[in-house]
């Protein structure tokens, strides 16, 4: 089995380079699974962008560099990497460490059970050890009830959270059917996921708030509910007709909201 290890980074380079080095590249050799993984610096700086293919040198070979590509967005970035994967499941994490990464124990023992891992905070057994700001959990409070209200994510209380893994086949599919390239791509994948019938298990984390982000919430916000507009318009693009679900060993489901 092979898990290609995807993690999306603009101007992160610092970190990104220790936390491969500290916690990332051991934590996975100690999993006894053969893995990748594929690194995405698109929108990075010219400047961050050589920093970050010099320390790329002395890494083991396993760690790879995208190409380059100036297109701005996480979801570009994970939709990209999740095209280049060749292992059996593919996970997605932030640079910075946020999600501890032991999250994966927890999930190691079931995997081929579901086809989908989702991290959450807002579930029994997560433990938040740093939190947002107030604006930040104002305004995660407020997206989660949007996204209830609008997608009837019933099984699902946390679409935000930067730790997801699925089966390679099933992302494959999904991202083929991407149109987000921002920060609300989280929801779209559930989107997909949930109206097609893919199992889902929500896998509570241990979560700790990066400090140095550089997003800006009212900036964010803005352009996070404009995507929720267009991922629900987008709903019929999203389902899958019975051919295609029966090459991911689904049958079909009844039509979801």
């Amino acid at each position: 089995m092979k898990i290609d290890v995807i993690i999306p980074v603009r101007n992160q380079t610092e970190k990104l380079l220790r936390n491969l080095a500290s916690d990332i590249i051991p934590y996975f050799d100690g999993t006894g699974l053969a893995y990748d993984i594929l690194i995405c610096a698109d929108h990075s700086s010219q400047e961050q962008l050589q920093l970050l293919e010099k320390g790329l040198e002395t890494m083991p070979v396993q760690v790879k560099l995208l190409p380059y590509e100036d297109k701005p967005g996480k979801g570009w970035a994970v939709k990209k990497a999740i095209e280049a994967a060749d292992g059996d499941y593919v996970l997605f994490m932030d640079a910075d460490l946020s999600t501890d990464l032991h999250v994966f124990d927890t999930i190691k023992p079931d995997l081929g059970k579901y086809d989908a891992f989702i991290g959450s905070r807002d579930v029994k057994g997560a433990v938040v050890t740093e939190k947002q700001t107030f604006i930040r959990r104002i305004t995660h409070w407020g997206a989660k009830t949007v996204i209830k209200n609008k997608f009837h994510l019933k099984n699902l209380h946390d679409t935000q959270c930067g730790y997801k893994l699925f089966k390679t086949n099933v992302a494959k599919v999904m991202v083929a059917h991407q149109i987000i390239s921002g920060f609300a791509f989280d929801v779209e994948y559930c989107y997909f996921l949930n109206l097609n019938g893919f199992s889902i298990k929500e896998v509570p984390v241990q979560w700790e708030n990066d400090p140095d982000s550089s997003v800006s919430p009212l900036k964010a916000s803005i352009n996070f509910y404009k995507a929720l507009g267009k991922i629900k318009k987008n709903k019929k693009n999203y389902l899958l007709d019975e051919a295609a679900l029966k090459s991911l060993g689904k049958s079909p489901k009844a039509e979801a909201k």
